[in-house]
């Protein structure tokens, strides 16, 4: 089973990062994070939020990995997602992915896979799906 925030397919196009998490309290695994004025990150809350990169780990630094751009990338879907294959990929205002609607936020990404099964680093089983975006989102 494949993990969450996880480039696997790796090359030239993988960016990862630490970030101190905002308010010392780590961002889910596979969610999107946007960057706040003190450097530090959350996971996205609204739809003014520029979207920075999708959270991985909380390291034992205490920063949170966060996937700036990648292929292969596996990410947390909204409850509602059905992707498919090559469709672009939008951001909900709670940080979770999905397909294009009005309330959601576009991104710079298509999806890899459709719907499948995906593990965060406590082996906990969530709706995933891989998306590409080697230019960043």
């Amino acid at each position: 089973m494949k993990r969450l925030a996880t480039p696997y397919t790796r090359g030239k196009s993988d960016v990862i990062e630490n970030f101190a998490p905002n308010g010392g309290t780590a961002v889910a695994e596979g969610v999107a994070v946007a960057l706040q004025n003190d450097g530090t990150v959350k996971a996205v809350a609204s739809a003014s939020d520029i979207v920075l990169g999708v959270a991985g780990v909380l390291e034992p630094s205490k920063k949170q990995s966060v996937v700036r751009s990648g292929l292969d990338v596996y990410v947390k879907l909204d409850a509602s997602a059905n992707p498919t294959v090559g469709a672009a990929v939008y951001v909900t205002p709670a940080g979770a992915f999905t397909e294009a609607t009005e309330s959601n936020i576009a991104v710079n990404a298509v999806f890899k896979t459709g719907k499948v099964k995906a593990i965060d680093s406590k082996n906990v089983q969530v709706d995933a799906a891989a998306i590409d975006f080697p230019n960043g989102l």
